[in-house]
């Protein structure tokens, strides 16, 4: 009975230091940049051996400084490669998002599911409550968007898009939390929405009507957006001519399986998946079960459990990703 008791207190304590170890560094939670803006050529970020790698970019517009952490697989360097950011959330960097979404390594083998090249996947590291030239980001507070950093995000975009020779056609948004709040700001900024031919958010609510093709991933137990699926489905289910599809309707939904893990409980959560289509544009909408502590199911869906932000479930957010961002092209 005392091995069990010090074995539970052993894995909530190790749950609680992850959480309060990704909330120290709020001031600046970014890598040391390797490279700065601007790029002076394209080069892939292939590691010996063919290992996926990455190199992290420093750019500074308005004042405002962003390191972003960029993957490029081979071959790219010469153009016509896709492109896909995918945004942290609060308190998060570009390797805790990764850890959730494992967009590095879906972009570097996207040719498996079908695409026609592999993906460049730019993760900006962005700055939570201080910011070194702002001081005080006062929307950090309220889990806004990015607002102070979304000029450097779209600055960094368009020099992707020279330097490497993006395909233009494949070039996406996915964000977390947080992020999902800047996905929203650029998706519903019309001066800056066709910048990508599609977007994807986890975490957070859909704030404005149907342009573009859309993804919507959200937990039942994400305490903060409880209806984030149930009212981006509403909005376009009255909308005419609509025509639904079910992906996946699970029937063991609501029966989800408890697991114990390093960092703590896990509930193995299970998921629907539908796709609205209204005329050429696409809504698609996936609610989850999974839940882990401390954010309950407010998290990355995942296969395994590696960090405090991903849950399990009998799905993989990476993987959902690029499959839509593939069917999805401008």
């Amino acid at each position: 009975m005392k091995k069990t008791l010090l074995l539970l207190a052993a894995i909530t304590l190790a749950s609680w230091s992850q959480m309060a170890s990704a909330y120290l560094p709020l001031i600046d939670n970014q890598p040391l940049a390797t490279k700065a803006c601007p790029l002076d050529r394209a080069v892939s970020t292939e590691s010996w051996w063919g290992r996926i790698g990455s190199i992290n970019v420093k750019c500074v517009v308005d004042n405002i400084d962003v390191v972003y952490t960029v993957t490029v697989p081979p071959g790219c360097e010469k153009g016509g490669c896709g492109l896909i950011v995918d945004n942290h959330g609060m308190s998060m960097n570009a390797n805790t998002e990764n850890a959730g979404t494992k967009m590095r390594q879906y972009g570097w083998t996207a040719t498996r599911y079908g695409a026609s090249t592999p993906f460049i996947v730019v993760q900006p590291n962005l700055t939570d409550v201080f910011d070194r030239y702002k001081i005080l980001d006062t929307d950090s507070f309220a889990g806004g968007a990015y607002y102070n950093e979304i000029p450097n995000i779209a600055y960094f975009v368009e020099h992707m898009y020279d330097v490497y020779n993006v395909d233009r056609d494949r070039t996406h948004m996915y964000g977390f939390s947080r992020g999902g709040n800047t996905v929203n700001a650029i998706y519903c900024e019309v001066g800056l929405r066709d910048l990508f031919a599609s977007y994807a958010m986890g975490g957070q609510d859909f704030r404005c009507a149907l342009d573009k093709p859309i993804l919507i991933l959200s937990g039942d137990d994400d305490q903060g957006h409880p209806t984030a699926i149930a009212d981006a489905e509403a909005q376009v289910k009255g909308m005419s001519g609509v025509v639904s599809k079910a992906i996946v309707n699970d029937p063991g939904y609501a029966d989800p399986d408890w697991k114990w893990t390093w960092g703590g409980i896990q509930r193995k959560g299970r998921h629907h998946h539908m796709r609205f289509t209204v005329g050429d544009t696409v809504m698609e909408t996936i609610r989850h079960s999974g839940s882990t502590l401390p954010m309950f199911g407010h998290c990355h869906p995942t296969g395994d459990y590696n960090n405090w932000l991903t849950c399990y479930a009998n799905m993989k957010t990476g993987r959902k990703l690029i499959d839509f961002f593939i069917q999805n092209p401008r």
